[in-house]
């Protein structure tokens, strides 16, 4: 598939949207996105939960265009539901508390495709939102729907819905005076880091990991020398 847009110019879209969202809601100090309004009120996206029956047991979000069925459980029995154009469907067991990180950049992975349907209608396409499974044995189309440019274009958008660059600032500045974080080569990176990362990822309601990659991908890591690290596991009788 061709590609119509870039990560550029998503990132300057979605933080658009997010500061436009923010400032009609009068959040002027959050940290973070509320993503289930941004979803529903901005864009105007309905959102439900049901029990996945799909093949894959990985998926655990979908947004319908009205064509397309999704299997999920009714009581005792799997039925395949066409659910109405435009409508979020998400995995009722996100509603978990603990599973609020991954609940939250599920809406957001869908809200995305919502918005990249209306941006580039060349480059969209009906398509579920899936965690890989090592043990699940995919299908050549499961694949190729799991690893489209489509749905690295939905990850990007979902991930500056929910860090966007402005904020992501914000909330370094807050628990590190405004430093990048630091780590050495090979992104090995000391406990304290790890925990600030940790920090972070808890104020703005994301995970460990997506908040990690975001901060590699706004080049907000000081990457320093292996060599640096190394020195404080060095005995004081070692070769320095």
């Amino acid at each position: 598939m061709k590609k119509f847009t870039t990560y550029d110019e998503i990132e300057n879209l979605c933080e658009a949207m997010i500061k436009d969202f923010m400032r009609r809601k009068h959040y002027t100090n959050s940290h973070c996105v509320d993503i289930e309004a941004f979803v529903t009120e901005y864009l105007g996206i309905p959102i439900v939960y049901e029990s996945f029956a799909e093949p894959d047991p990985g998926r655990i979000g979908f947004i319908s265009d009205g064509k397309r069925p999704l299997w999920v459980h009714r009581g005792n029995t799997k039925v395949q539901v066409v659910f109405p154009a435009g409508t979020i469907v998400i995995e009722s067991f996100l509603k978990k508390p603990y599973e609020q990180g991954k609940r939250r950049f599920t809406i957001a992975h869908e809200g995305a495709h919502f918005v990249i349907d209306r941006h580039v209608p060349a480059q969209s396409q009906a398509a579920f939102h899936s965690e890989f499974d090592g043990a699940m044995n995919y299908s050549q189309d499961m694949l190729r729907e799991m690893m489209s440019i489509t749905e690295s274009f939905a990850n990007r958008a979902a991930a500056c819905f929910l860090m966007p660059r402005f904020l992501m600032l914000r909330v370094l500045k807050k628990y590190n005076a405004g430093n990048k974080v630091i780590a050495y080569d090979g992104y090995v990176m000391s406990q304290d880091q790890k925990d600030l990362v940790q920090r972070m990822a808890d104020a703005m309601g994301v995970n460990y990991s997506p908040m990690f990659n975001r901060l590699k991908e706004l080049d907000l890591i000081d990457m320093k020398p292996i060599e640096q690290y190394l020195s404080r596991f060095r005995t004081e009788g070692g070769e320095r």
